[in-house]
C-alpha cells in the first residue's frame, strides 16, 4: 500500500463525471471538523426538494476527469487526512468501484455520501459509507433509498445520516424502527441552508437524539460560511 501522500503511477485511467473537486472541513456527520479534500461526482435524479447542490444533478454537467489526474488535482490543494466522495449520486457511476478502490491507498479514510439508491460497491476498512436514506416529503423516489439497507447495514463502517425537516420527525423515528437501525449508527440532521435554519432545527431535533440514543450532526459549513459552492 502507497503511503497516504502517494500518488499511485498505476492510478486507474477510468474517467468519471465531476462537478468539483475542493479542500474544506468536513461539516457533516461523524467527521465533522476534519480537514478534507472533496471529489463531488456530477449526476443525480433522487430529486430531493431542499437539494443544496442542485447544479451536480445534470449528468452533462462537470467534466469528463481521469480517477489520476483526480488525485494529483486533490494533492495539489494540500494534504488532508480525509477524502469525501460525494454528489450527486457517486454510487450511480459506472466506474466508482475503481475510484474507491484506488481511494483506499491514498488516504487513511474515505467517505462516501450517498443516498443508497444503489448498493455499496466496495468494502474496505478505509471505507466509510454516510448512508443518507429519504423521507417521504423530500422526493417521490424516497423509498428506493431504503431498498439497500440490509447491505449498508451489512457494514460496520457504514453511518445512517437522515435530514430531518420541522414535520418529518414522526418518519424518521418509525423508519429506523422499521428498518430495525441500530440506534448509535444513526445521526439526525436538521434541514437547512442558513445558520438560523440549522440552528432552530437541531434545537427541535436534541431531546429526539437524546431521548431515542442517536446522535446529532452539525452543518459546519453553513454555519461558517453559508450554502455556497467550494466549502
Amino acid at each position: 500500500m502507497s503511503a497516504p501522500g502517494a500518488i499511485r503511477a498505476n492510478a486507474p485511467s477510468t474517467t468519471l463525471r465531476v462537478s468539483e473537486i475542493f479542500r474544506s472541513l468536513q461539516g457533516e456527520g461523524p467527521s465533522a471538523g476534519t480537514p478534507a479534500h472533496f471529489l463531488r461526482l456530477q449526476g443525480c435524479d433522487v430529486g430531493c426538494h431542499w437539494c443544496d447542490t442542485k447544479y451536480s444533478w445534470d449528468v452533462a454537467g462537470g467534466s469528463e476527469r481521469t480517477v489520476a489526474d483526480v488525485f494529483a488535482d486533490l494533492r495539489a490543494l494540500g494534504e488532508a487526512p480525509l477524502l469525501v466522495v460525494t454528489g450527486g449520486e457517486p454510487l450511480a457511476h459506472p466506474g466508482v468501484d475503481r475510484l474507491l478502490a484506488a481511494a483506499v491507498g491514498q488516504w487513511p479514510r474515505i467517505e462516501v455520501e450517498t443516498s443508497g439508491l444503489e448498493p455499496p460497491p466496495l468494502a474496505h476498512e478505509r471505507l466509510h459509507y454516510i448512508w443518507s436514506p429519504k423521507l417521504p416529503s423530500v422526493t417521490p423516489r424516497w423509498a428506493e433509498t431504503w431498498a439497500h439497507a440490509g447491505r449498508f447495514l451489512g457494514d460496520p463502517r457504514t453511518t445512517v445520516k437522515l435530514v430531518v425537516g420541522t414535520g418529518d420527525h414522526d418518519d424518521a423515528l418509525r423508519l429506523v424502527r422499521e428498518h430495525r437501525l441500530p440506534r448509535e449508527r444513526v445521526m439526525l440532521m436538521p434541514e437547512g441552508l442558513t445558520d438560523q435554519a440549522v440552528r432552530a432545527g437541531a434545537r427541535a431535533l436534541a431531546p429526539l437524539c437524546q431521548r431515542e440514543g442517536f446522535r446529532l450532526s452539525p452543518r459546519l459549513h453553513v454555519w461558517l460560511w453559508g450554502a455556497k459552492r467550494g466549502v
